[in-house]
């Protein structure tokens, strides 16, 4: 509906500005980064120091993403800045996926490993005492995912299926002032301990995949500071070429970013 046409409408703006009598896929795809990152910032000075962090920290996202057995496809990764991002890993959708709108405790898992993935690419090249605040935004989304699966989804063992929110914000570890009356102080101790095992837990998977695959992650960041954008099929040669297990993926047109600020 009125989506569609706000992205076409957008398509065909860029067709024009490229003195094109056709609106092709490559504006139809830019018009949806456009929309949902915001405009790249053609010609934007990034220091080489920030922007080699940048690179390996989307490479990070990229590199987990590809290696989980039920994760979504890599579509581009990018370190053009966009908005207030300093880079992004773009992510397809299988189309079931989309058709149904359900997400099993095995994706949100992958998912929330997948949005580790930059700051621990940060911690395993540039050490501990020299990671950024780029991935604060990755991290209010994975603390927001697992406090969702524990609090209204039943994927809590200690919590068990009840739904102690019926949706809506979330509150963020030990924050008493965001958690309401919804439930008793007691109650809330297990959910942040539930919701703090899922995040450490997300935390090691990522790291631990990055780890074995160093290799790939300098590949895919060196690839990255030399040309700034990379699309899906250039991603997979990257992968193969550096002899990692990848799981090939189903093709989409819907992309999911994870950025960088």
């Amino acid at each position: 509906g009125a989506d569609l046409e706000t992205l076409m409408n957008e398509a065909a703006i860029l067709a024009a500005r490229r003195e094109l009598t056709e609106v092709s896929k490559e504006e139809i795809a830019d018009a949806l980064e456009r929309i949902i990152a915001g405009a790249a910032k053609e010609g934007a000075v990034m220091s080489e120091k920030k922007k080699k962090l940048v690179a390996y920290h989307e490479a990070g996202h990229a590199l987990v993403g590809a290696l989980m057995p039920d994760y979504d496809a890599v579509t581009k990764i990018s370190i053009v800045p966009r908005g207030n991002a300093g880079g992004l890993t773009f992510f397809a959708p299988s189309e079931e996926r989309l058709e149904s709108g359900l997400y099993s405790r095995t994706y949100l898992e992958n998912q929330m490993a997948v949005a580790m993935g930059g700051r621990v690419a940060e911690e395993l090249i540039f050490g501990a005492e020299d990671v950024t605040t780029g991935a604060s935004g990755d991290f209010q989304q994975v603390s927001r995912t697992a406090r969702m699966m524990v609090e209204q989804m039943g994927f809590s063992k200690k919590i068990g299926q009840i739904a102690l929110k019926s949706g809506g914000g979330g509150s963020f570890l030990g924050n008493d002032m965001g958690r309401g009356a919804d439930y008793s102080a007691a109650t809330a101790d297990i959910v942040d301990e539930e919701v703090k095992d899922l995040v450490t837990r997300a935390y090691r998977r990522a790291k631990d995949l990055v780890q074995s695959n160093m290799d790939v992650l300098h590949a895919v960041a060196e690839v990255l500071l030399e040309k700034e954008n990379i699309d899906g099929d250039e991603f997979e040669r990257i992968m193969l070429a550096a002899r990692s297990e990848l799981y090939l993926k189903g093709d989409s047109t819907a992309t999911v970013p994870y950025m960088t600020n």
